[in-house]
C-alpha cells in the first residue's frame, strides 16, 4: 500500500534546512573557532589525518610531534614532568595508534590528501559532513513517518538538527561526533526499514553501517543489537513476514556483516601491537582517569582527571612501551581502584556519571568542565544545553505517541540506552551524548508532529495518519 500524499516527505524544506546548518556551522567556525585552538581528542584526529596523508599510517601523533614530553602538555607545571634520559623519545617518534576508531581520521585524512591540511580546511570539511548530518537525521525522520504512520516528523527534525548547537560545536572542534551525526541517523532510519520489512540487503545494510558506525566510536557497536532486535519479533497474528528461523539468520547476518566492516581495522591492530586490541587503545587510560580518588570523592564525581592518567607506563627496564601496553597497564590500574571501592561505585559514582551524561548532574560545573577540557565557548554550551532540555520535553510527547501507536519504540531508544550503560560505566559526559540526542531528535520531531496535530484537532481523525499502514507490521 503507498502512502497518501501528506506523508510523502517534501525535500525542498529539508535541502534549505541543511543549508541552514552549513551557514550555521561556517559562520561559528569563520567568526569563532577558525584556525583552533583545538584541544585532547581534537587535535589527536587533526594530527594523525595529516600523518596519515603523509604516508605515515596512522601513526600516535602526540608522541610523533613532542617526543617523550607529550604526557606534560596539559599540565599547569609541565617542567615537573622532563622526560628522564631513558624515557625520552625523540621528536619525530613513529609509532602506530589505534587511540581512537580510525574512520574519522580517514575523513579527515583524505582531505589533507587534497591538500586541505590546516585545521581550517579541516574545519570546513567537518562544516560539510555536519550538514549531511541534518539530511541522514531528516531521512531518519522520513522512516519515523511511515513506521508509526504521522506526517510532518521529517521537517522537524532536519530543523532541530540544524540548529542543535550540541552538534554543531563538536564539528569547530573536529570532534568524531561530527561523523557520528549522519552515522546514528542512518543507523536508526535502516533499523526501522530492516525491522519493518526483514530482508538480506536491509541486513547488509544495517550491518555495514553499524560497522562504520563502530569504527568512528567503539560504543555504537553495543547499540546494534538493540537496533535490529526488534526483527525477532512477529508484528502480528496475521504477520505474513519471514518465520523465526529466517529472522534469527537475519539477525545474525546484521552482525556477521559488521564484523567483516571491523575486520581489516581488528586485524592491523592485532598485528601491529603487543598487546591485543580490537577497536581502539581507549578503554585502559579512560579507566585509569575516571577510577580514583578525584572522581570518586573529589569534585569531578562521575566524570575524569587527568593527573590520575599519571605516571605514564613503562616497561620492565625503565624504557618507554607501545600504546596497547600502555593502555593494558592503564586498565589495570583503573580496575584496581575500581574493585577497592565497590560500594563508593554504586551509590556514588555511577549515579553521578549518569547524571553527568543525561545533565542532570551539576550542570553548569559540567559546562566550565566542557569550557576547559574542548575549548567550548560557555555560553554557547549554555544555549547547546537548553535546547537540550526543550528536545528531551518534546521527546517525552513522542515516546508517548511512538508507544500508542505500537510503533519500535526500543529501537528508537537503543543509542539513550547505550549511552547510559557506557556512561555508567566509565563516566559522563557532554559530547558523548550525541548519538543518544541523534535519537532525542527523532523523538522529539514526533512530539512536535503530535502536538500540531492535536492543535488542528485532527488526532485519530484519518484512519491512514492515525494508524500505520496495515499491511506493514510494527514491530521492535
Amino acid at each position: 500500500m503507498s502512502l497518501p500524499a501528506r506523508l510523502r516527505s517534501p525535500w525542498a524544506p529539508i535541502v534549505g534546512l541543511a543549508l541552514l546548518g552549513l551557514t550555521v556551522r561556517l559562520a561559528y567556525v569563520l567568526s569563532v573557532r577558525w584556525g583552533g585552538p583545538l584541544s585532547g581528542d581534537g587535535v589527536y584526529y587533526h594530527e594523525a589525518a595529516n600523518l596519515l596523508a603523509d604516508g605515515l599510517g596512522f601513526t600516535e601523533p602526540y608522541r610523533y610531534l613532542h617526543g617523550g614530553a607529550q604526557e606534560a602538555l596539559f599540565l599547569d607545571d609541565p617542567s615537573s614532568l622532563v622526560p628522564t634520559a631513558n624515557t625520552a623519545l625523540p621528536v619525530g617518534h613513529v609509532e602506530p595508534t589505534a587511540g581512537h576508531p580510525p574512520l574519522w581520521v580517514l575523513v579527515l585524512g583524505a582531505a589533507s590528501f587534497l591538500g586541505l591540511t590546516s585545521v581550517g580546511a579541516h574545519q570546513v570539511v567537518a562544516a560539510v559532513v555536519g550538514a549531511l548530518g541534518v539530511v541522514a537525521v531528516a531521512w531518519a525522520g522520513r522512516r519515523v513517518e511511515q513506521a508509526i504512520g504521522v506526517a510532518g516528523v521529517a521537517v522537524p527534525a532536519a530543523a532541530l538538527a540544524a540548529v542543535h548547537a550540541g552538534f554543531w560545536l563538536n564539528d569547530a572542534q573536529l570532534m568524531s561526533e561530527t561523523l557520528v551525526v549522519p552515522l546514528a541517523a542512518l543507523l536508526l532510519g535502516i533499523g526501522i526499514g530492516f525491522v519493518r520489512q526483514p530482508a538480506v540487503d536491509t541486513a547488509l545494510l544495517l550491518g555495514l553501517v553499524g560497522g562504520l558506525a563502530a569504527m568512528t566510536r567503539a560504543e555504537l557497536l553495543v547499540a546494534l543489537p538493540l537496533v535490529a532486535l526488534g526483527v525477532l519479533r512477529r508484528g502480528t497474528a496475521t504477520d505474513d513476514g519471514p518465520p523465526p528461523a529466517r529472522r534469527l539468520g537475519l539477525f545474525a547476518l546484521v552482525g556477521a556483516t559488521a564484523v567483516v566492516v571491523l575486520s581489516p581495522w581488528v586485524v592491523r591492530n592485532l598485528v601491529v601491537f603487543e598487546e591485543p586490541v580490537l577497536l581502539s587503545n581507549g578503554t585502559g587510560i579512560l579507566l585509569a582517569q575516571a577510577n580514583c580518588d578525584a572522581t570518586y570523592f573529589g569534585d569531578k564525581q562521575g566524570y575524569w582527571e587527568y593527573h590520575c592518567g599519571l605516571p605514564q607506563p613503562l616497561g620492565d627496564d625503565g624504557r618507554p612501551v607501545d600504546e596497547s601496553q600502555r593502555d593494558a597497564s592503564y586498565r589495570q590500574r583503573g580496575l584496581d581502584y575500581l574493585t577497592d571501592h565497590p560500594g563508593r561505585l554504586a551509590t556514588h559514582v555511577v549515579p553521578k556519571r549518569v547524571g553527568r551524561y543525561w545533565g542532570a548532574y551539576a550542570p553548569i560545573q559540567q559546562l566550565r568542565a566542557d569550557e576547559l577540557v574542548e575549548e567550548r565557548p560557555f555560553r554557547l554550551s549554555v544555549l547547546g544545553y537548553a535546547q537540550f532540555l526543550a528536545v528531551v520535553g518534546l521527546a517525552v510527547v513522542g515516546v508517548a505517541e511512538v508507544r500508542r501507536r505500537g510503533g519500535p519504540l526500543l529501537l528508537l531508544t537503543a543509542l539513550p540506552i547505550t549511552g547510559t550503560v557506557v556512561a555508567a560505566a566509565t563516566f559522563g559526559s557532554t559530547r558523548y551524548r550525541v548519538p543518544a540526542e541523534v535519537a532525542l531528535v527523532l523523538l522529539a520531531a514526533v512530539g512536535i508532529a503530535t502536538l500540531v496535530a492535536r492543535r488542528r484537532g485532527r488526532r485519530g481523525a484519518d484512519p491512514v495518519v492515525g494508524a500505520p499502514d496495515a499491511a506493514t507490521p510494527t514491530l521492535g
